[in-house]
């Protein structure tokens, strides 16, 4: 079987898998009408993140987006305003529907796009309308500006989550067309076997000698039921792991190593200290704890994606990590 029927088949399988959990989990106690609307709305803000992880789907998005070396940039924002009216009436559908929310979803989709597509295109690594897109895409999600619906109800899975992450891969696999992202779910053995040994080297060696002795967390006296297990480890491979992943390392991490060519431990060092800053504003405590863990942590993640060249590795990496805190320990 050749890699792109591998990528195919395992994109195939995680639609099955993660649309099932919804539907089991999330929508087990909701009216027929509600289950159908969520059920949707999961389909059109989420499988898209999933398929554009196969070559077929990154490369029908560049087509889209380009005619050869000229970007289309009508096409675009026609994109946009797609997304936007699929969010009205999804909100609409669900009965959660807001004009304030309508304008704040345009706005959150225009604002990057206007910065990224008037780019100079001979400009390789990060650049100041790269920064400007990425903090477009990532304040509103991080301080909740965003007043978008959740699925399938408040509180749920909030749409404004599954925009950002489909709006990220546009603006960079499309519109910016970056190269080295390593957005695959194929896996090679070589790549869990790296991300496995610093999970172990973080775990051992940082994080349990720091956030033991500082009580930033403490066993838990009994698993979690198991009814809660297969949502959570869902939940934080998909809405936590693969978007900080995709968003630090992906895509910063990416760019400031072609910024800085002959630095890469710069570039690495960078991102992994605004990766743990990033967690400062989270109401675990000791915060300084949480944040130097957080930057360790984006080391061992940014580690796993250069040697790699994958994003999902770091993304799998993340994954343990935190699905290990969340089974063994409490806050």
């Amino acid at each position: 079987m050749t890699p792109t029927r591998r990528e195919r088949l395992i994109v195939g399988l995680l639609l099955l898998m993660t649309t099932g959990a919804f539907s089991v989990y999330a929508l087990k106690e909701a009216p027929w009408r509600l289950r159908f609307s969520a059920l949707l709305a999961f389909a059109l803000f989420f499988w898209p993140t999933l398929l554009l992880g196969t070559a077929e789907g990154r490369e029908k998005l560049v087509a889209f987006v380009h005619r050869g070396d000229r970007l289309r940039r009508a096409n675009v924002l026609a994109l946009a305003f797609v997304l936007t009216l699929l969010l009205a009436l999804s909100a609409l559908a669900l009965g959660q529907f807001r004009w304030e929310a309508v304008g704040a979803s345009a706005a959150y989709l225009l604002i990057p796009t206007t910065v990224l597509i008037f780019r100079r295109p001979n400009r390789e690594g990060l650049t100041f309308q790269d920064v400007l897109a990425l903090v477009a895409l990532w304040f509103p999600i991080e301080f909740e500006w965003l007043p978008l619906a959740e699925l399938p109800r408040r509180p749920g899975i909030g749409l404004d989550k599954l925009l950002g992450v489909i709006w990220l891969l546009v603006l960079f696999l499309g519109v910016r067309r970056l190269e080295g992202v390593g957005y695959t779910f194929y896996l090679s053995r070589a790549d869990v076997a790296r991300a496995g040994l610093y999970f172990a080297l973080f775990v051992t060696f940082f994080a349990i000698p720091l956030a033991i002795p500082t009580h930033f967390v403490a066993s838990s006296p009994a698993m979690r039921p198991l009814s809660e297990i297969g949502p959570a480890l869902l939940g934080t491979a998909f809405l936590i792991a693969l978007p900080e992943e995709l968003f630090f390392r992906g895509v910063l991490l990416n760019l400031l190593t072609r910024r800085w060519r002959a630095h890469p431990v710069r570039a690495l060092a960078i991102t992994s200290l605004i990766f743990g800053l990033a967690h400062a504003n989270n109401p675990e405590e000791p915060t300084w704890v949480y944040v130097v863990l957080a930057t360790i942590a984006g080391w061992f993640y940014g580690l796993a994606y250069a040697k790699t060249g994958k994003v999902t590795a770091a993304a799998f990496l993340h994954w343990m990590v935190n699905s290990y805190w969340g089974l063994f320990f409490h806050r």
